[in-house]
């Protein structure tokens, strides 16, 4: 049996988004920007895993200023490189959180924060989607 890669995809994203809403049950001690932020982020890291610039800049908009330079982005390097500005604050915001994990690409020496145990890699997108591995 064939599965396509936008299928295995699609199931993906659903599988992240599913322990997103589960971990915000669990977030109980951050406050409603943090959480606002971390839906956004969310979506974001989503839509970089698959490749969608169009989708991550729509999501930067949420974020207002901060999301500037991935809603500015002309191409997904840069969405990219803004993202990374974004996952240092999802690290410090998620610090002692239960539900949310930091990930690490060993092959782009970079770091994101996802909910998932499965990892979503947002700076390799869909050709390096499962490199990376749980720091915590």
């Amino acid at each position: 049996m064939k599965i396509s890669k936008d299928k295995l995809t699609t199931l993906f994203c659903a599988a992240i988004a599913f322990g997103m809403i589960a971990s915000f049950g669990q977030a109980a001690n951050l406050s409603d920007q943090d959480k606002k932020f971390l839906t956004s982020y969310e979506e974001i890291h989503i839509a970089l895993a698959a490749d969608n610039l169009a989708g991550a800049k729509l999501a930067a908009t949420e974020l207002g200023e901060s999301g500037s330079d991935i809603a500015k982005a002309n191409s997904l390097k840069d969405a990219r490189t803004g993202f990374e500005k974004l996952s240092a604050r999802a690290k410090t915001i998620t610090a002692g959180q239960s539900g949310y994990r930091v990930a690490h690409c060993p092959m782009l020496n970079k770091d994101w924060v996802q909910t998932s145990t499965i990892i979503s890699n947002p700076y390799g997108g869909k050709e390096m989607v499962g490199c990376g591995e749980i720091k915590k």
